[in-house]
């Protein structure tokens, strides 16, 4: 199962960082960029079905909307921050549809960034905007960029597009049109970048909105299956059961 990760994809400058042992995400994905550094033992990174092992001390930038694992075993620490593009326009405007392999910092930057930015908790906005663009800056000249082959923007543009058609039938043809790319090249670039069946993948989008549709008790089951574009309450509690373990009543009724 491949989750998306709604409070990691706001902007306005949302932040959040933690510092973890003995945890594992599965594949997930999100708009925000994402940094983890190893404080010491080693942390598997899976990136784009890509395995990375950060070693202690190194870092690795994931981009937006990129399919990433992370796994930190008992006896390993490391620092995982989140943050809205916000913090670092002029790099994610230019380099930000781009993935890059584990590196290291200078000495004297590590040792800035252990200071004043590899903690829990949000630093003063400047300082961890100065802070972000020197990791931006290290990855910039330390790091190999992975070609995808993906043009500028393509996995956001298919983002942006799902999200707004979620209530209609949407097939990868449609897609292909509606972003103006010919059937077959879509498809084949599309299963490159985010490695997953393409119905699956709206149906994360799909169980995504109808986990936070269910909040709300005035909207009844069959509303809510028909406004994230199932065509049968049955498909809908089926899809909604395999993706989150519970039925939309069952969730429903956590909340």
């Amino acid at each position: 199962m491949i989750i998306h990760q709604v409070p990691n994809s706001r902007g306005n400058y949302n932040y959040n960082a933690f510092i973890y042992t003995n945890m594992q995400w599965y594949s997930h994905f999100h708009k925000n960029f994402e940094v983890i550094y190893s404080i010491c033992g080693t942390v598997d990174v899976v990136i784009n079905g890509i395995k990375f092992t950060l070693k202690q001390g190194e870092l690795i930038l994931v981009s937006p909307y990129t399919i990433h694992s992370i796994n930190i075993p008992k006896n390993t620490k490391s620092w995982v921050g989140v943050f809205a593009e916000d913090y670092i326009q002029s790099f994610a405007k230019k380099y930000g549809t781009l993935q890059y392999q584990p590196f290291r910092c200078k000495n004297n930057i590590e040792e800035f960034l252990k200071e004043y930015l590899f903690f829990e908790g949000t630093p003063e906005q400047f300082l961890s905007k100065a802070c972000l663009y020197m990791i931006c800056s290290e990855c910039l000249k330390e790091s190999t960029p992975i070609n995808f082959d993906a043009p500028p923007d393509f996995k956001e543009n298919c983002i942006i597009y799902l999200s707004k058609n979620l209530s209609n039938s949407i097939s990868l043809s449609e897609i292909a049109e509606a972003l103006g790319y010919e059937y077959h090249y879509f498809s084949t670039l599309f299963h490159k970048c985010f490695e997953i069946n393409f119905k699956a993948f709206v149906n994360i989008f799909r169980i995504s909105l109808a986990c936070d549709l269910l909040s709300d008790k005035k909207h009844s089951i069959s509303y809510i299956s028909g406004e994230c574009g199932f065509q049968s309450i049955r498909n809908f509690n089926s899809v909604f059961k395999a993706l989150s373990g519970k039925t939309p009543n069952e969730y429903r009724n956590l909340k």
